[in-house]
């Protein structure tokens, strides 16, 4: 009996957590899950932003080339989608722990081509009409933007030095000319929207506002990226100054005892008597005296090796500091949100 009742009781408290968890959700604001990371069972129920982002991209391009599961968040491949290479079929799915089927991430094969392949889509301007009021969750920061419409832009932002590191700008403003901040534009989009007209025209002065924020967006980015590589060019000088230091107090050291060695072994010598203990021991010192100005010679070997070092980092930045970069146009939308 009292095994029924503790089942029982488990499997209501089982399903209030449930209740709970679901109202939690519901009402609790987008930007809140991401950090709380909160879901209803094992990342099943609740995506984390940029799984949430692949998993649309990926429904999006495989639409006529794989069945999909959006309780399991799973697919299964119909046809190949990548010409001239073999891909499993699947299953494909996107969480944690998973041992039943391919772990779908961001990282993938699949997924990395199926997002160079939607780059590559060229977008027409359209209206779009996002909606808020019919979305199970709660985004605060674009509560007030409930019935009101505008335009954006979205860029590819790319810096070129070392390594290509890309960007995405997205500006917005509203009918009044008020602009809209980074997190109300990119927050934008986790919305379901509708394509109403796929014609838009952007006027020029709209345009010419729009340019202005961007310019103001990129300058921001590049003075974020220059001070990101002076914090990195600093750690780098600073482990690398430690490491010298610390290697160079181990051979000072090392000296230190070893000149120590060399006397007390001739102070030994002289009290010998017999000759071959004397020519012995004058060979062991002659060995330990040798081996003292290896020692010598990798200190300063050693020296040079930080300085090579210190002037590969000195390069590696100068290089960082001859970035180019550019700015591509992705799309344009007339947007709604109702």
């Amino acid at each position: 009996a009292f095994d029924d009742l503790q089942k029982q009781l488990e499997t209501d408290i089982d399903d209030k957590m449930q209740v709970t968890r679901k109202s939690l959700l519901e009402n609790f604001d987008e930007e809140v899950h991401e950090k709380l990371r909160m879901n209803l069972n094992s990342s099943k129920d609740y995506l984390n932003r940029y799984e949430t982002l692949l998993w649309n991209i990926t429904r999006y391009f495989l639409k006529n080339d794989a069945d999909f599961s959006d309780k399991e968040l799973t697919f299964v491949l119909k046809n190949n989608p990548v010409p001239g290479q073999v891909i499993n079929s699947g299953p494909y799915r996107i969480g944690k722990n998973i041992n039943d089927a391919n772990i779908y991430r961001i990282g993938h094969p699949l997924a990395q081509y199926i997002i160079s392949e939607c780059k590559l889509i060229q977008l027409p301007s359209s209206h779009l009409i996002f909606d808020y009021s019919g979305a199970s969750k709660k985004i605060s920061i674009l509560e007030n933007l409930v019935g009101k419409s505008g335009w954006m832009i979205g860029y590819n932002f790319t810096i070129e030095s070392l390594e290509a590191e890309d960007h995405l700008v997205l500006t917005g403003i509203t009918e009044n000319g008020l602009n809209l901040d980074h997190d109300q534009c990119h927050r934008l989009f986790s919305l379901n929207a509708l394509i109403e007209n796929s014609d838009i025209l952007i006027s020029a002065d709209i345009q010419k506002t729009i340019e202005s924020s961007t310019g103001k967006t990129v300058q921001d980015i590049l003075v974020n990226t220059s001070e990101r590589n002076a914090v990195f060019f600093d750690e780098e000088m600073i482990k690398l100054d430690k490491w010298a230091d610390d290697r160079k107090t181990s051979l000072e050291i090392e000296l230190k005892q070893l000149d120590i060695d060399i006397k007390t072994k001739k102070a030994e010598a002289r009290k010998l008597l017999k000759l071959e203990e004397k020519v012995k021991t004058q060979r062991q010192i002659k060995e330990m005296e040798k081996r003292r100005n290896e020692m010598r010679m990798n200190l300063y070997q050693h020296q040079d090796e930080v300085d090579q070092k210190k002037e590969n980092l000195i390069s590696d930045i100068e290089t960082r500091l001859k970035q180019m970069t550019s700015l591509q146009e992705i799309f344009a939308i007339r947007w709604t949100i109702k």
